[in-house]
């Protein structure tokens, strides 16, 4: 969330707050200084987002519209009959648009480039992809596969070509900074308790975004694949846990 969405969703309640209590808020979570929050006071009361009355900010319905809206989602690692689906596709160079656009569609929905072209994902092929390459006749140029590969295939393919280390990382550092972030705010003593109150809403907003921007790059393999250890579940009890703080 950008400095002005902060403030919209500080105001969200409509009873409005002052100026020095929204900078308490801002500067407690994100360090804002006060000559950019007065910056972006300014702009939003020029685009009418904002208005000032007795004193205290308050926001119109146009500042809502910048609070980022998430449905709820739930992460469910899938059981695993070790099918992989394989799709192959042949595109010639004069449609290296189309080609793009497969690519592109095969790494948002779940699949990795292996060896050769040959993509490859634990998750059978679903809805989207299907009507894709339906509504694009691609039917006789894209082959789907079941297929069983090695146990040695399949390390590799889980550690180099699905970047399990990489979204590990990006999951490790998201709860690290969770907990960080939570405990100092917790712990600051500075803020009256209404206002930590809203810290701690606002925080909780965004830590939900940052989660589902980590959540967007996890494939979300099998359990199978995963361990169960695995941190990408640690991460989820944490988004649960933020319903708790958030009011919206």
């Amino acid at each position: 969330m950008d400095l002005k969405s902060c403030v919209a969703y500080l105001l969200k309640d409509g009873r409005g707050l002052s100026e020095n209590a929204i900078l308490e808020i801002l500067k407690a979570i994100l360090g804002t200084k006060e000559r950019n929050l007065v910056s972006a006071l300014k702009d939003m009361k020029k685009k009418k987002e904002i208005v000032i009355e007795d004193d205290l900010v308050k926001s119109t319905a146009k500042a809502k519209r910048r609070i980022p809206r998430v449905e709820k989602v739930k992460y469910n690692l899938p059981f695993w009959h070790r099918n992989w689906t394989v799709v192959i596709f042949n595109i010639p160079e004069e449609k290296k648009g189309l080609r793009d656009q497969i690519r592109y569609q095969l790494k948002k929905h779940g699949f990795a480039l292996w060896k050769n072209s040959v993509w490859i994902s634990p998750h059978p092929l679903n809805n989207f992809l299907k009507r894709f390459f339906a509504n694009h006749n691609l039917n006789s140029s894209v082959k789907v596969f079941k297929a069983l590969i090695s146990q040695k295939d399949e390390e590799e393919l889980v550690k180099e070509s699905l970047k399990l280390a990489k979204i590990k990382k990006e999951y490790q550092n998201f709860i690290k900074e969770t907990k960080r972030s939570f405990k100092r705010l917790k712990n600051l003593n500075s803020l009256e308790d209404e206002l930590k109150e809203k810290a701690l809403d606002l925080l909780a907003k965004i830590t939900e975004l940052k989660y589902l921007e980590v959540l967007k790059k996890d494939p979300r393999l099998p359990r199978t694949l995963l361990g169960y250890q695995w941190i990408g579940l640690r991460a989820y009890k944490i988004y649960q846990q933020l319903d708790k703080y958030l009011r919206a």
